[in-house]
């Protein structure tokens, strides 16, 4: 006899999962070559899923979403980069006139002080 406190048994499953070996037709399923996970529920309740190989279009609508997805992304990089180039212009422009500015703004104070 043991000391340990009683603990729920655990549950057993319902029912037992159908495994259909590769190469045989499901039994009286539809044809789903264009997606590639169905499930569907029986008359009598149990959930069945059907795993498909995904055909020559699915293959072709993937790759060209994947390809829209890309070109989106260096459109906008593109848009990015064409955006920083006037702001890149206008700062080496700033950084070139503001030393020659400094000089001519020291000149006008000397010239507003009375010196030379």
């Amino acid at each position: 006899m043991s000391n340990e406190p009683d603990r729920p048994r655990a549950e057993q499953p319902r029912h037992e999962p159908e495994i259909i070996p590769p190469g045989e037709q499901a039994r009286g399923r539809g044809g789903f070559e264009s997606i590639f996970i169905h499930v569907e529920e029986g008359p009598d309740g149990i959930r069945r899923m059907s795993l498909k190989r995904p055909g020559p279009f699915s293959i072709v609508l993937i790759l060209l979403g994947i390809g829209l997805a890309v070109a989106l992304f260096f459109v906008v990089l593109s848009a990015v980069v064409l955006l920083w180039i006037p702001v890149l212009i206008a700062g080496i422009l700033f950084a070139m006139f503001s030393s020659a500015g400094r000089q001519y703004w020291s000149r006008l104070q000397d010239w507003w002080r009375g010196g030379r």
